[in-house]
C-alpha cells in the first residue's frame, strides 16, 4: 500500500465521518428519528427480515453450486455482496409496501432526501469507475459504490411506488 492510498483513504473516511455527522443532526434537528414502530409495525418488520434471510440463503446456495462449476463472476466477493444486497433489498421493499419502513409519527421527507442524495453519489462514483475501464469483478471494495448506490435508487423507488399507491388509495 502506497502513501497516497493510504492518505486518500484516510481523508475519505473523515469526509464521510464529516457527512455523517451534519446528515445526523439535520435528521435531529427536522425531527426525524422520534418515535417508535407500532405492533403492526413491528410484526411486518419481523417478516421482511425472514424473507431476507430466506433469499439470502437461497442466493448462496446458488452461489455455491455455480463457483463449483468455475464460472468467472461467481468466484469472486463481489457475488457475495450482490446477495447480501439483494436480501437487504428485499427486506426493505416489503418493509416500505407493509409500511413499516418508516416510524409511525415520523414525516419521510429528510429520509428521503438523504436516501437520494446518498444513492445518486455512490450511484455517479460506481458508474464512473465502469467508464474508466474497470470491470465489476476486480475488486470488492470498487464495486461497494456502484452496489450501494443501486440499493438507494431502489429504496428510492420503493418509497415514490408506495406514496403513489398511497394517494391514489386516498383518492378512492
Amino acid at each position: 500500500m502506497n502513501t497516497s492510498w493510504a492518505i486518500g483513504f484516510i481523508v475519505g473516511i473523515l469526509i464521510v465521518a464529516a457527512v455523517s455527522v451534519i446528515a445526523a443532526r439535520v435528521v435531529r434537528k427536522n425531527g426525524a428519528g422520534k418515535g417508535t414502530y407500532d405492533e403492526r409495525q413491528q410484526i411486518a418488520r419481523g417478516r421482511a427480515f425472514t424473507w431476507a434471510y430466506t433469499v439470502l440463503l437461497i442466493y448462496l446456495a446458488l452461489w455455491m453450486v455455480l463457483r463449483s462449476l468455475e464460472i468467472p463472476f461467481f468466484m469472486e466477493g463481489v457475488s457475495v455482496m450482490a446477495g447480501v444486497f439483494l436480501s437487504i433489498a428485499v427486506c426493505v421493499g416489503y418493509s416500505i409496501f407493509h409500511d413499516a419502513y418508516f416510524k409511525a409519527s415520523e414525516s419521510p421527507r429528510v429520509w428521503i432526501a438523504i436516501i437520494c442524495a446518498a444513492g445518486l453519489l455512490n450511484l455517479g462514483i460506481g458508474i464512473g469507475r465502469l467508464f474508466r475501464g474497470e470491470t465489476i469483478v476486480e475488486r470488492l471494495y470498487d464495486n461497494a459504490n456502484l452496489l450501494v448506490g443501486v440499493l438507494l435508487v431502489f429504496v428510492l423507488a420503493c418509497v415514490v411506488i408506495k406514496r403513489a399507491m398511497d394517494r391514489r388509495a386516498g383518492e378512492e
